[in-house]
């Protein structure tokens, strides 16, 4: 088997850079509480599924998960911080983050979380989009 062609720095650096915006967006679209935005960011394509709180789960179990957790909201704060993004190819890169998040519902019961993300980015059709993901929440009882 012939060995894939090595990525030049520049192309490591730009693919690491739209991959960390790619995770910026993808936060931004949580915060925001906009369901499709944040839905948007995953790649319905057969392969994909993710790993959330130990339950694998498929792209239409996410987004219904998605779509009916953000209606019950009134705002998600907090973030990702320690964000790694490991460039595999020019279309492909794991990002990895860990993140504090506080979720307070419409009765405002606020719930505080924290964990770790990784997720598989690739490029698809020129949009970058995550085709595996892995999540943990643990409740947060530091704040």
């Amino acid at each position: 088997m012939k060995s894939p062609r090595p990525i030049d720095d520049q192309i490591r650096a730009e693919t690491a850079r739209d991959i960390e915006d790619s995770m910026r967006s993808f936060e931004a679209a949580e915060r925001s509480l906009d369901a499709e935005r944040l839905i948007s960011h995953f790649a319905d394509v057969p392969e994909f599924h993710m790993h959330s709180d130990g339950e694998r789960i498929s792209f239409a179990a996410m987004a219904a998960g998605v779509r009916s957790g953000f209606h019950t909201l009134s705002t998600i704060e907090g973030g990702f911080a320690d964000v790694q993004v490991f460039v595999l190819a020019p279309d492909a890169g794991v990002a990895t983050a860990t993140f504090r998040e506080v979720l307070t519902d419409r009765n405002g019961t606020a719930v505080r979380r924290r964990g770790a993300a990784s997720w598989l980015w690739r490029r698809i059709d020129g949009t970058w989009r995550i085709v595996y993901g892995h999540v943990d929440h643990h409740l947060d009882d530091s704040g």
